[in-house]
């Protein structure tokens, strides 16, 4: 299974109170650039777990981000799977 997938099976299983109790720890830069690349629905279960302004700025983040290369967004996704292993 590649990174990608690895991350969006983190994002299927974790709850939403997981999401809202741990997302401070990563920056909105490196969440835009994870959730770039994925679809929607995922994107969607991320950002409807944050603040309003913290979701719009992670819209505006990741629309900023045109020529980002999957190997850019793997890396941050990577990151934020590193991350989450303490934790769940």
């Amino acid at each position: 299974m590649g990174v990608k997938e690895n991350f969006i099976g983190l994002v299927q299983r974790v709850s939403d109170n997981f999401i809202r109790d741990n997302i401070y720890m990563v920056g909105k830069p490196l969440l835009a650039r994870a959730l770039k690349t994925i679809d929607s629905q995922y994107q969607e279960k991320i950002l409807r777990n944050m603040t309003n302004e913290g979701a719009e700025e992670v819209r505006r983040q990741m629309a900023d981000l045109n020529a980002l290369s999957n190997e850019e967004s793997e890396a941050a996704q990577q990151q934020i799977i590193s991350m989450a292993q303490g934790y769940i």
